[in-house]
């Protein structure tokens, strides 16, 4: 009996453990990466995130939405979610993330409470091109035009008429090839802007912007001047500067403000925004030479496959976990580039070579030679090699073998 009881608890101590299933939902959602990039400057860039939608988030407000009641109800012809980010004469552009999904929000200038503290308002137009086939308005500041009989706007949009969706109205069709031309005029103290839904898919958009006296109306000047809305007697108050373009990029320092920013190059190049789920990524990974001497140098190639958008890609050659140089690559929609790194080796050995998370391995030499002391990682425990039976069930064995052996001998 006694010798039963040995086999059945050594038995079951070899048992291998299953973890338990606990159905767990494994659907997550896509990973998206973007971008803003301004010909050689390429800034990587993250939604900010929120539980309100991108309406209550810009909180535009205008007294032409009906009953004081509104939320919405007001006279600051302005966004009055985003003060914090708001700066004078500046330009801000920003991805935001509710739960309505992604979208692209822009705002000019500043409010102020006091309308005279401010600084002169001003000019911007955007030639829009890009726009993803299901995306819509979510905020036109002005819009109010649209909404009454009574008022005029300052404000021209321009749409084609397939990217109308959430506008309340349209001024007529934009230039040929454009998605929309977007004209704003704001006063001394007030701010202007717009949010686009329908990032959160690959997308590729470009913003031709006219900044200040390049826009394409600016209350005062005379090139189009019976034409409405522009009003050449009404220049004083709207005809400031905007000297600065940035882009808010979110930041997880919490000592920090929430945000950083950064100023694009230039008030007149072309930004295209760009949102993928498949960023370009390696093929393939491979070496000139897979066994060298020490001393000799490794020539590594990669082709670099693009299944999403337009995308500027870094690729990052890494000999095990350090990377030691990158390369930035243009690889087009549906495309392949190649890179190639080299990288002289001096110690014998056997070295895992990667570009991003791709891997390949490169012997130098005798590896049993090396002096400098690694371990050889090819060498696997007994946890590897006997599943469920590692080092605590073999001592639970060696301890329950004994105990039965002493009740025997007794």
């Amino acid at each position: 009996m006694s010798g039963i009881l040995v086999v059945l608890m050594i038995t079951a101590l070899f048992v291998p453990v299953v973890a338990a299933d606990n159905h767990e939902d494994e659907s997550e959602t896509t990973e998206r990466s973007y971008q803003i990039v301004q010909g050689d400057q390429v800034i990587p860039v993250e939604p900010m995130q929120g539980d309100e939608s991108v309406e209550e988030f810009y909180d535009y407000r205008h007294p032409h939405v009906g009953s004081r009641d509104n939320p919405s109800w007001g006279r600051s012809f302005s966004s009055m979610g985003t003060t914090d980010i708001q700066q004078d004469d500046t330009s801000a552009l920003m991805l935001y993330e509710g739960p309505d999904g992604v979208s692209l929000v822009a705002v000019h200038d500043k409010y102020y409470e006091e309308q005279a503290e401010g600084t002169t308002g001003g000019s911007v137009s955007w030639t829009v091109s890009g726009l993803p086939e299901d995306g819509e308005w979510a905020v036109i500041d002005d819009e109010y035009g649209w909404l009454t009989e009574n008022e005029t706007k300052d404000d021209i949009f321009l749409l084609d008429s397939d990217h109308q969706a959430g506008a309340p109205g349209n001024d007529g069709a934009p230039p040929s090839g454009a998605d929309a031309l977007l004209s704003w005029v704001w006063l001394t103290g007030r701010s202007d802007g717009v949010a686009y839904r329908g990032l959160d898919q690959d997308v590729s958009m470009t913003i031709e912007p006219s900044f200040n006296s390049r826009s394409y109306h600016r209350y005062g000047d005379q090139r189009r001047a019976d034409e409405l809305p522009d009003r050449p007697d009404r220049g004083e108050r709207y005809n400031g500067t905007i000297d600065d373009w940035q882009v808010i990029v979110p930041t997880e320092d919490e000592e920090e403000e929430a945000f950083s920013r950064v100023s694009l190059d230039s008030l007149n190049e072309p930004v295209d925004i760009r949102s993928t789920s498949s960023p370009p990524a390696p093929r393939s990974v491979s070496l000139e030479n897979e066994n060298i001497e020490p001393g000799e140098t490794a020539q590594v190639t990669a082709v670099i496959e693009n299944n999403g958008v337009d995308w500027i890609h870094d690729a990052s050659f890494r000999v095990g976990d350090t990377e030691l140089d990158s390369q930035t690559v243009t690889v087009p929609a549906g495309e392949e580039r190649t890179v190639e790194f080299s990288q002289e080796f001096t110690e014998p050995g056997v070295y895992e070579i990667g570009v991003d998370d791709t891997q390949t391995t490169l012997t130098v030499g005798d590896p049993e030679s090396t002096t400098n002391g690694d371990t050889d990682d090819s060498t696997e425990s007994t946890d590897e090699q006997v599943p469920g039976f590692g080092p605590v069930t073999a001592l639970v064995a060696v301890v329950a073998v004994t105990i039965v052996a002493r009740r025997q001998a007794t």
